[in-house]
């Protein structure tokens, strides 16, 4: 039977790009490939989760590397930090962590399905208890210069078939609200803006100014350019569009700016309902989108790539709610063939969970069959 959504996004794209005819030699074309809104030979993969489910797939395969299990799952990316030199950065009493922008973490267990995982909780908020922007040049801040790349460039020797996506830190506002709290910084967004805007403006400036540090020390040694900032939750944003303008938009543009001029591509992370940000996101130079959780509110698939699938290259999409952790085998494989049908044509899409890190509740099979399915089914060209 005739799907109406279906021929309408067929018909869209049917002139908006022709399946590439170069044969493609590895992973990173493929993704550079998709990005470039042309469709490559299969839609790229991408992977990561929580390090109880790498302990789990290095067991089934019997490996012990990222890059054996990379070559398993037939990964086409690689996402790489920077060696971090910074003193504050060091291990505390009581299983704390204390990162380089002074908020502790914790690792805090939860139980899934009869198993046991784990995530780092901030359990300190250091600049909870200032009462002015003032207050913020007291702070120790971290220092950009302390971050080294050149690590990046060795990456690229041994990943040459990877594309390789480098992060440095979390976006401008997702650590300003590490550093404040979350309730008290959007408290602040209503009772004291200056203090949002010169705290976000401190957190974004060390992040830009790291990125320079990263254009000079590895211009070569990476494709993409990685920030997860969350502004969402799975009903809608967290604020309106005027705020993200005003707030966040500036520093997206800055490094959108940076990246193109080195000929790199913008990942930006975003959970939830985005779809009322995406127009200003997409006018702040972003140029892939993670992770498309397809249950929020407005993020029909099909609606998304018919409205948005010119600009934006999607980087997920895979349900990690209901589908992989709780569905059959034959629910995931459906789930996969039908994303690559719907997000595949004319390029522009990434597969891979539709959250950052799979987590430990996703039986084994699922995995598996999510990987294998992405890696055998093709995209269908229309017309």
């Amino acid at each position: 039977m005739c799907d109406p959504a279906a021929l309408a996004v067929s018909l869209f794209f049917k002139t908006a790009s022709k399946p590439d005819q170069r044969a493609i030699v590895n992973g990173r074309e493929r993704v550079l490939t998709a990005v470039d809104h042309r469709e490559p030979d299969r839609v790229p993969i991408t992977f990561d989760a929580q390090p109880e489910v790498f302990e789990l797939l290095y067991g089934h395969f019997g490996i012990s590397t990222r890059e054996e299990l990379w070559d398993a799952l037939n990964v086409d990316t690689w996402l790489e930090g920077p060696v971090v030199k910074d003193p504050r950065e060091k291990q505390l009493a009581n299983g704390l962590f204390q990162n380089r922008w002074g908020y502790h973490q914790k690792k805090q267990p939860y139980n899934a399905n009869g198993k046991t995982g784990y995530y780092d909780e901030i359990v300190y908020y250091p600049l909870s208890d200032i009462e002015s922007a003032c207050d913020l040049d007291h702070y120790d801040w971290p220092d950009p210069n302390l971050l080294e790349f050149g690590h990046l460039n060795e990456l690229r020797k041994s990943q040459p078939h990877r594309a390789i996506i480098a992060h440095i830190t979390h976006g401008g506002y997702f650590n300003a609200t590490f550093l404040r709290g979350m309730e008290q910084f959007l408290v602040d967004l209503a009772m004291d803006p200056v203090l949002t805007q010169a705290l976000v403006e401190r957190t974004s400036t060390y992040l830009i100014e790291a990125l320079d540090r990263l254009l000079e020390q590895a211009p070569d040694g990476f494709d993409i350019f990685y920030v997860a900032d969350d502004y969402c939750m799975s009903s809608g944003p967290l604020f309106s569009p005027d705020v993200f303008k005003r707030l966040i938009k500036p520093y997206l543009r800055a490094i959108a700016d940076r990246v193109h001029a080195h000929g790199k591509k913008f990942l930006l992370h975003v959970c939830g309902s985005v779809r009322l940000l995406l127009p200003e996101i997409i006018d702040s130079g972003v140029d892939i989108l993670e992770p498309i959780q397809r249950r929020s509110t407005g993020m029909n698939l099909r609606e998304l790539k018919k409205e948005f699938g010119r600009d934006l290259t999607f980087y997920g999409s895979v349900d990690l709610l209901q589908t992989l952790n709780k569905g059959s085998v034959k629910d995931v494989q459906n789930e996969v063939r039908r994303n690559i049908e719907i997000l595949g044509p004319g390029g522009g899409f990434i597969l891979g969970p539709g959250h950052t890190y799979i987590q430990i509740d996703a039986p084994l099979e699922n995995i598996l069959a999510m990987y294998e399915t992405a890696c055998e089914q093709s995209i269908p060209v229309y017309g």
